[in-house]
């Protein structure tokens, strides 16, 4: 288990504001100065021991047994342990650091990779060699930032759960180059030596990523040697104190030979000059090789941030180069889950007077929504904190039911505001499963991508927004010309591959001149909105309805034959009737063109219904021509109107328009 890795991050120098109702403590220096509001206390929510048992192992844990076995065998050794195993079918699972797999399963792959290699000791072998192998990189970049052992060892409880929910740690006692550490069983499932071992191995390492030596790790108690649980007792040295002690002990021994000397012996003073000479050599010697040592790591550290800030940076560039909103959704939840591995994200985004979950990363429903109301009720809090980092969902009111939530359990949450210009536009959430598992490292990225991810939310909103405008109707909000023509082709071009009819609609007000010079341009426009009002109260939900110009408006009838055409037509007629018109009552009159040809053209199609609309003008007005033949060359049209009128001749194709 990478439990001493799982635990180091711990809430010192982390922004972060734990929420509650009531704020019944207020400490600073959190969350880089925030305030931290400390819960009630509240009965805690405990996830099942059969749960916790099959996730007893983390794929950290796993990679590093594939990655070991591979290095000191070679890959075909892989394949036999695996079949030996019996978990042949279940590599890439294995290989995935953000997996868990059972308390059995990791038996397994110890028992597998000690009977292959031929060493009892395999299991603390692999934790030594962790360093070495390319496994948790993201991890030991956090651990080096730390900057001390101590930071490390003294935060071992932090985030124990991150990768083993079997098992615990727990701080007995801390010094300055010491812990004592308990481990112990919270599963039924007991203890295997393996788990000893291997976290001896890990254990001992830390003080190696500072440039340090390896830490000496006593293990006096053992669960699986019959003690009622495990403890490890592990000291380390810092290196520049153990240089001085040797400096101070050199010096004092030269001294003492040297005074001896001057005393009784007088040869003595030049070979307590050379004794020092030697010394000085020797400790010179072992001074430079700490400083290479230390030069190394510190150089390594640079390395790593500036990878992580490429990749940062790399990863917001993708996010900002996108301005089509779906896409700019899109990327924030899926980068956010390349920089903040092993968890689970909802991005929440505001709407109205609620929050809502637009995108997930297979989130439960019941948990979504208890998301959604905590964020809403926290939006206020959210802004002024910033990232706000819950240790424990169990003590949340809103959110306590989520560490019960099955098969999802989760046990803690960071959750990031996308502010832009002190306007919240949403939340991005990560969950993860046990309690106290969010790291300064996870708040930090994930409240630098949030700010950018809000940026580029703005952004793409903006162009949408502008999209949109430039396709509709600025009096009436209606789709423009531009709109509906685009939108004719799509659909035409659909029915062609599947073989489906297209209708189009084209609607002409009545006298509509005559309004307007009665009552002027203000009230006809009043007139036009309630038109427009009246169309999309009439269409089905996929169909589109459009301002063509004036007092001119066209519907386009996906999947629709020439009946079911007529049919909407005249119900948009009697809906345009009811609009309230002063001293007056309105009409309109309207053509249908239908095809299901697939030589058929937009134009064709257009210029069909328009002669059909034509016709019931000449007609007469008030009324609905249906082109039952398309295309032809003198149409023959089907008429019905309000009113009775004269049957007219056919009108020739062209001459666009009659007045109204």
């Amino acid at each position: 288990m990478l439990l001493f890795w799982a635990t180091i991050w711990t809430d010192v120098g982390m922004r972060r504001a734990r929420l509650h109702l009531a704020r019944t403590a207020v400490d600073t220096g959190t969350m880089g100065g925030r305030d931290r509001i400390e819960y009630a206390d509240t009965q805690r929510l405990e996830i099942t021991s059969g749960w916790r048992r099959e996730h007893a192992g983390s794929g950290l844990t796993s990679r590093l047994i594939l990655a070991y076995v591979e290095r000191e065998a070679g890959g075909q050794a892989v394949k036999l342990m695996l079949a030996r195993a019996g978990l042949s079918v279940s590599e890439e699972r294995l290989r995935d650091e953000n997996c868990w797999f059972s308390y059995e399963t990791k038996l397994a792959l110890w028992r597998a990779a000690e009977e292959l290699l031929g060493d009892p000791h395999v299991a603390e072998h692999v934790g030594a060699a962790a360093l070495d192998l390319s496994v948790a990189m993201g991890l030991k970049r956090a651990l080096r930032a730390l900057g001390t052992p101590a930071f490390v060892y003294g935060n071992v409880v932090r985030a124990n759960a991150k990768f083993n929910w079997a098992h615990q740690l727990v701080l007995l006692e801390s010094g300055t180059e010491s812990v004592r550490m308990r481990y112990q069983d919270l599963a039924g499932v007991g203890y295997h030596r393996y788990d000893c071992e291997y976290t001896k191995g890990l254990l001992a390492t830390v003080p190696q990523l500072f440039g340090l030596p390896a830490a000496h790790v006593g293990h006096s108690v053992c669960g699986a040697r019959g003690g009622q649980c495990c403890e490890f007792d592990v000291r380390w040295t810092t290196g520049t104190r153990r240089l001085r002690r040797a400096a101070v002990g050199l010096a004092g021994a030269a001294g003492a030979v040297a005074a001896a000397g001057a005393v009784a012996e007088p040869i003595l003073v030049p070979v307590a000059a050379g004794v020092l000479v030697a010394g000085e050599l020797g400790l010179a010697m072992r001074t430079m090789s700490f400083l290479r040592r230390r030069l190394r790591v510190l150089e390594h550290r640079v390395r790593e941030q500036d990878d992580a800030a490429g990749r940062l940076l790399s990863s917001l560039e993708d996010l900002s180069s996108d301005l089509r909103l779906d896409e700019v959704l899109e990327q924030i939840t899926t980068k956010a889950q390349t920089a903040v591995g092993g968890k689970q994200f909802a991005l929440l985004l505001m709407d109205g007077s609620r929050m809502r979950a637009d995108r997930h990363s297979g989130i439960p429903q019941a948990s979504l929504a208890a998301l959604e109301s905590w964020a809403f009720e926290h939006r206020k809090t959210l802004i002024e904190h910033g990232t706000v980092v819950i240790d424990d969902l169990s003590r949340e009111p809103t959110l306590a039911n989520l560490p019960q939530e099955q098969p999802a359990p989760f046990g803690s949450m960071c959750a990031a505001p996308l502010v832009f210009r002190e306007e919240l536009l949403g939340v991005l959430a990560a969950l993860a499963h046990g309690s106290t598992v969010f790291l300064p490292g996870d708040a930090s990225v994930l409240s630098a991508y949030a700010g950018h991810a809000a940026i580029a939310l703005s952004n793409a909103r903006l162009v949408a927004r502008l999209e949109r405008q430039a396709g509709e109707d600025p009096l009436t909000g209606l789709a423009n010309q531009r709109t509906f023509h685009n939108e004719c082709r799509v659909e035409l071009s659909r029915a062609q591959r599947s073989g489906g009819e297209v209708s189009v609609i084209m609607l002409d007000l009545d006298e509509f001149k005559a309004i307007n010079d009665m009552h002027g341009h203000p009230h006809g426009d009043q007139v036009l909105v309630g038109v427009a009002e009246a169309l999309r109260a009439s269409i089905r939900q996929h169909d589109t309805v459009a301002r063509m110009g004036g007092e001119e408006f066209a519907i386009l009838l996906p999947d629709a034959d020439k009946a079911a055409a007529y049919a909407i037509a005249e119900r948009a007629r009697a809906a345009i009737a009811g609009v309230p018109v002063a001293r007056t009552t309105l009409s309109c009159s309207a053509g249908i063109a239908t095809t299901s040809a697939s030589e058929t053209s937009q134009v064709e199609l257009l210029e069909t219904a328009d002669r059909a609309l034509y016709q019931a003008k000449r007609l007469g007005r008030n009324r609905t021509v249906t082109n039952p033949d398309f295309p032809s060359e003198v149409p023959a049209f089907a008429v019905t109107a309000g009113a009775e009128a004269e049957q007219a001749p056919a009108a020739q194709a062209g001459g666009r328009r009659l007045a109204s």
